[in-house]
């Protein structure tokens, strides 16, 4: 039940919101004017592919799970010009692989990573977006096998992305991504399409 007020009072502030800055406006990832502000968030989540198995040991009887889920967070500076910068986290899994040793035990191996990445955007078009960054990856590995252990490890890595923004009022779109993530030390990479919501809750 709490959760489910949190959301009403969300998409209540994104009505409110819409409603102080116009109908008759739409979303717009380019500036409409000079020394005009904003601050944007973006959330959202999708399926992913991981695309290399260097993670997974060859020596072992194994069965690799590349699919696998992404969810990221957003937060950009947009000023009044076509640059703009920002920070991204978020939460996925580039790989699931079980296995079974020489004795037939069974395995699960996963590993985790958290992003946190300096962002830079420009919009090509009021509604196309491209978007490259680079930080580091907060990296854990689980392995559930004759007992759980979980090791972690920081690699730097990068991001490049691009989204189209659909408009559904003055301060709200909803947008679709392709996404590239790497965790270059490590070799690991994930391809994802994730649906966003896309809020500019601060405008002047």
């Amino acid at each position: 039940m709490p959760d489910n007020k949190i959301l009403i009072v969300f998409f209540l502030t994104l009505l409110v919101s819409s409603q102080v800055y116009g109908q008759d406006e739409e979303f717009s990832s380019q500036p409409t004017k000079r020394a005009q502000y904003a601050w944007v968030v973006y959330g959202g989540g999708g399926p992913g592919y991981y695309v290399s198995n260097s993670g997974a040991p060859q020596y072992l009887s194994r069965k690799i799970s590349n699919l696998s889920h992404v969810a990221s967070f957003r937060l950009m500076w947009h000023p009044d010009h076509l640059l703009k910068v920002g920070l991204e986290t978020g939460h996925l899994t580039f790989y699931t692989y079980r296995f079974r040793d020489s004795v037939d035990r069974e395995g699960v191996v996963k590993l985790k990573a958290v992003p946190v990445l300096i962002v830079w955007n420009m919009a090509v078009t009021k509604r196309l977006n491209l978007f490259a960054g680079s930080g580091v990856y907060f990296l854990r590995t689980n392995l559930d096998y004759r007992g759980n252990t979980t090791s972690k490890k920081l690699s730097i890595g990068w991001m490049t992305a691009a989204s189209y923004i659909y408009p559904l009022s003055a301060t709200v779109g909803l947008g679709s991504e392709l996404k590239w993530m790497n965790a270059s030390e490590t070799s690991n990479g994930i391809l994802s399409l994730q649906l966003q919501l896309v809020w500019k809750f601060l405008n002047w």
